[in-house]
């Protein structure tokens, strides 16, 4: 009986980038018409031959009675992109956004992944990526390991070949075929796609949207004389506080995918992160002193205003936060504080009367390899600013 591929080749594992180079050095300089034999590298990859086969037709290859038939040379081939691939990554990323990001951005981003992702090669250049980092879930009631899709991109010259044998095609498919759905070390991804990434995704079979998110806004609300709620930073020492309010959302949330937010989550999400500063704060009943959830704040300035970014807490709290965090609003002199999260969900703030905007980020969900479906995921997702990697 073939060993369950996540025993071993998990997103961060180099198994599966070492069987990928052998498979690329095998198909070098090999013509079309040729045979090789490749059931070797096939026996190595514990995905199956199924997506072996998927992956040797990205390399030309095709099965048949009498072996391996290199059928064509693509012009473009997948295989990791592991750390000492930085630069060129950079360089990918400069010329697809217009702008470096920051290496300790890149390395904080990917941390827990020494594998970030997939790329197509077309003569040793990296043309596209399609990234993912892993995150813990609640779902159906149990703990489960997606993926967060991030960083993807295409060489500016090379997005008008959009096509299911396209950079893009072959980043993204081969990264989903090799990471997610059923027995795979994800059980499925999200992301923030445009409305126009998401519909040339879906046109090429990846995805199909599952939610769309909103943004919900509030202006300033003058404190009063006494407060019933006080607000203390959430430090280490307040752990065990905040592990007990996500216990009580995960439990109220039951029908939902909610993703980890635990302590340990917000110390790794928001106070370790890099560039920006966050504030995290643990608001409490100021008579009773119960903590009734934990707030997750970045100051965008007397202009942008304060982008709430988490909610940690039984929803039935919520109102309290938002209260508490319009009161900051008055205190700090911002016109407006603002929460993004999914179409599906924006209705459990009802309750806090906010003015409420669509945005053009959708939530999509894979649909080119066996696993949950989008019919079982629609309108699922809990998902907030804090929940993608740019914000």
């Amino acid at each position: 009986m073939r060993s369950d591929p996540r025993e071993t080749m998990t997103p961060n594992g180099t198994g599966d980038a070492a069987l990928i180079e052998a498979l690329a050095q095998r198909s070098l300089g090999v013509p079309a018409g040729e045979r090789v034999d490749l059931d070797d590298l096939q026996a190595r990859d514990r995905c199956g031959p199924a997506l072996f086969a998927s992956l040797a037709r990205r390399f030309g290859w095709a099965r048949d009675d009498a072996g391996w038939l290199r059928e064509r040379v693509p012009r473009w081939t997948p295989a990791w992109v592991q750390p000492h691939h930085e630069e060129a990554w950079m360089a990918l990323f400069e010329k697809a956004f217009g702008y470096r990001m920051a290496t300790s951005l890149w390395r904080w981003k990917y941390r827990n992944n020494p594998l970030p992702g997939m790329g197509a090669w077309r003569d040793g250049e990296l043309v596209a990526f399609y990234g993912g980092m892993t995150r813990e879930v609640i779902y159906n009631g149990k703990l489960e390991r997606t993926l967060q899709i991030g960083d993807v991109m295409t060489l500016p010259d090379e997005r008008a070949v959009m096509t299911r044998t396209g950079p893009f095609q072959i980043a993204g498919s081969t990264y989903i075929e090799r990471t997610s759905g059923y027995g795979m070390p994800t059980l499925f991804g999200y992301g923030f796609p445009t409305d126009k990434a998401l519909k040339m995704a879906e046109r090429l079979g990846l995805y199909k949207q599952v939610d769309q998110m909103m943004e919900l806004s509030w202006t300033p609300l003058d404190p009063p004389a006494v407060a019933l709620e006080s607000t203390y930073q959430a430090t280490e020492q307040s752990a065990a506080a905040v592990d007990k309010l996500w216990r009580a959302m995960a439990a109220a949330m039951t029908g939902s995918v909610v993703g980890i937010r635990d302590y340990k989550y917000l110390a790794d999400r928001y106070q370790s992160h890099p560039l920006n500063r966050y504030e995290c704060l643990l608001v409490r009943h100021r008579i009773t002193r119960h903590a009734r959830g934990v707030v997750v704040m970045r100051d965008r300035g007397e202009e942008g205003g304060i982008e709430l970014l988490d909610l940690i807490g039984p929803p039935a709290h919520w109102p309290s936060l938002i209260l508490a965090v319009r009161r900051l609003l008055a205190r700090n002199a911002r016109k407006r504080a603002y929460l993004w999260t999914t179409r599906s969900h924006a209705a459990m703030l009802d309750a806090t009367s906010p003015v409420v905007a669509e945005m053009e980020l959708m939530v999509p969900a894979n649909v080119w390899t066996p696993g949950p479906s989008a019919e079982e995921l629609q309108g699922k997702w809990w998902l907030t600013g804090g929940d993608t990697d740019f914000r």
